[in-house]
């Protein structure tokens, strides 16, 4: 763990498994387009791709 981790939020988080856990709990989609966009971990991406498609799921 980076010592900037424990200022962000764990979505920002230096570990892939934090922000993967992060991402599953999020219900903002503009937050999570922007992980599918910037984040380097392929996991964390596809964690949020799936996620992103289960709130739209649901408001649609």
């Amino acid at each position: 763990m980076a010592f900037r981790d424990l200022f962000l939020p764990k979505i920002a988080h230096s570990n892939p498994e934090v922000r993967k856990k992060a991402v599953m709990s999020e219900s903002d989609a503009g937050l999570l387009q922007r992980v599918i966009e910037n984040d380097k971990d392929p996991e964390v991406v596809e964690t949020a791709r799936r996620r992103l498609s289960e709130i739209t799921e649901v408001t649609a």
